[in-house]
Order: C-alpha cells, then structure tokens, then sequence
C-alpha cells in the first residue's frame, strides 16, 4: 500500500531490493499484481526481470495484454497466473460461478457459459483451453496454475497436453474477451 514514486524513490523498497540483488542474498527483481497501467509502469523502469499478473489474461480477460506487450518489449519474463480466472475456467460456470474471486452474472456469465458449449461441441474440457491460452501466446514464459492437491499436478500436464483442434481458437475469439481490468474495484 504505497505509491509508485515511493516505492521507485532512492532509500524506497526497489532501492533496497536492488542493493540486495548486489550483494548476492536475491537473483532476480520481479514485480507482480496490480493494475495493469501501474505494471507496465514499474516494467518500463528496466529494473524488472520478471512481471506477473493474475486473473487478467484468461479467455474471458485479457486486459493483461499491454503488459505482454511491455514485456516483450523491454526483455522482462510474462508470467501469466491464473488463466482459469479464479476456478469458473476449471470447474465450469454450474459448479463454480465466479471470476477474479467474485459472483458472474449477466454478460460475463454468458460469455463463460458460451466458451462451455464451444468446448462440449469439440469435445474439449474447458480447463484444457483455459491452460492453453495461456501456454501457446509467444509473449508469456510461463503460466502459474495453483494446486490444491498433489493430484491435481498430473490432471494439469494432462490438461496441457490434451489435443486442440486449431479452428477452436477462432470460436472463442469470437466470444470477445473483455479488456477491462477484472479487479478495478480493488484499486479505488
């Protein structure tokens, strides 16, 4: 809970993890959260080696996009958490009916649910699709998936491995992704 100029000051915390980065007691300075505005701000600095943000590039999101972009642009590692928004892109828009951690309804729940039966005409798990949106765009190196059981370990590599039909991606291209920031409201 502080400002950009604060945290970036000299004597401010990127100062000290920098000068902890030279003494050798961390490798690497990443930055992760937010709004995405304020992330391409701290990766334009050139002090990052690596960005993450959740919840905001997912079939359903990708606000997050930009922030690739600088990424991609400045040589900092993407990574891209939660690709299946908060679980509605694992478990489905029936058994778990929230994105970003908050209820769906109206549009974004349509969209979800729209995603849901292109995957039933193809007979591909929503989940699969989710984590592969995720794995096959060039600008993200690696995607965070959070585990809830040791199982669910070996379930994912499945899910990433599982067989996509090319022409897919063009349906669900065709539900629109919001670019909007999911997780606004937190930030006011």
């Amino acid at each position: 809970h502080s400002t950009f100029e604060q945290i970036m000051a000299p004597g401010g915390a990127v100062d000290v993890l920098q000068r902890c980065k030279e003494e050798g007691l961390i490798g690497h300075l990443g930055v992760a959260g937010g709004p995405i505005p304020l992330m391409i701000q701290y990766v334009n600095t050139g002090v990052f080696e690596a960005a993450i943000s959740h919840n905001r590039y997912t079939l359903l999101n990708i606000s997050a996009s930009p922030l690739w972009d600088a990424c991609m642009q400045r040589g900092v590692a993407a990574v891209n958490a939660a690709p299946y928004g908060s679980g509605i892109l694992a478990k489905g828009t029936s058994k778990y009916p929230r994105y970003a951690y908050q209820n769906v309804e109206g549009d974004l729940l349509a969209r979800a649910q729209r995603l849901e039966a292109i995957c039933a005409r193809y007979n591909v798990p929503l989940a699969a699709a989710a984590l592969q949106f995720s794995l096959r765009d060039p600008r993200i190196v690696s995607t965070i998936v959070g585990m809830s059981r040791p199982e669910r370990l070996e379930q994912t590599i499945a899910l990433a491995k599982h067989p996509m039909p090319e022409e897919i991606w063009a349906e669900f291209a065709a539900v629109r992704p919001s670019t909007e920031d999911p997780e606004v409201d937190r930030y006011l």
